[in-house]
């Protein structure tokens, strides 16, 4: 008998040897997909977005909009008045959303270039102005962003249009369409 489960534990040692030698492991599958490890992959999957754009701060598309220009967000923002070294998190909107900018943009006679979620960790402040990485945007174009906040789309203030970038002063976290106009 002892022989037997000696023989038997051997057995399914040796199987369950097999098996995990031959079975991705669940590290090698978050790093296939360029993920450190499974919080950073949960977080990128809670933004909507995918490896590239949880590391590089970045919605790259959108459901719902069409040729989408790459939107980024690198830190450095101004809150009230003041350089910091904050960094605005970035998300995807979701295709209602994204449908809700479309017809705002319409209604301004003008393309939606994209649209993103923003919020500022650890930030209380009444403006904060924020530097976008729009790219492929060119030096002159004309941009009115709109965002929503509290079930309405608001405009807000547009500080500087330069080639890439806009840099826009908020009051709160949420959707923000950036629209080119005539």
């Amino acid at each position: 008998m002892r022989k037997f489960i000696a023989l038997l534990g051997a057995s399914v040692l040796l199987c369950s040897a097999t098996v995990s030698a031959t079975s991705p492991s669940a590290q090698a599958v978050l790093a296939s997909a360029g993920f450190q490890n499974a919080s950073q992959a949960q977080e990128a999957a809670d933004r909507g977005m995918t490896a590239g754009e949880y590391f590089n701060n970045a919605v790259v598309d959108t459901p719902g909009v069409e040729n989408a220009m790459p939107v980024g967000q690198g830190g450095k923002i101004i809150v009230n008045g003041v350089a910091t070294n904050l960094t605005a998190t970035l998300s995807k909107v979701d295709k209602n959303m994204a449908a809700e900018a479309v017809s705002q943009a319409a209604a301004l006679g003008g393309n939606l270039l994209n649209v993103v979620s923003i919020s500022i960790p650890n930030a209380n402040y009444n403006v904060a102005t924020v530097n976008f990485y729009l790219k492929g945007l060119a030096k002159g174009t004309k941009i009115v962003a709109k965002q929503y906040i509290n079930g309405e789309w608001v405009e807000v203030e547009v500080v500087e249009v330069r080639e890439d970038h806009v840099v826009l002063n908020l009051q709160k976290s949420g959707a923000i369409a950036f629209v080119a106009v005539p």
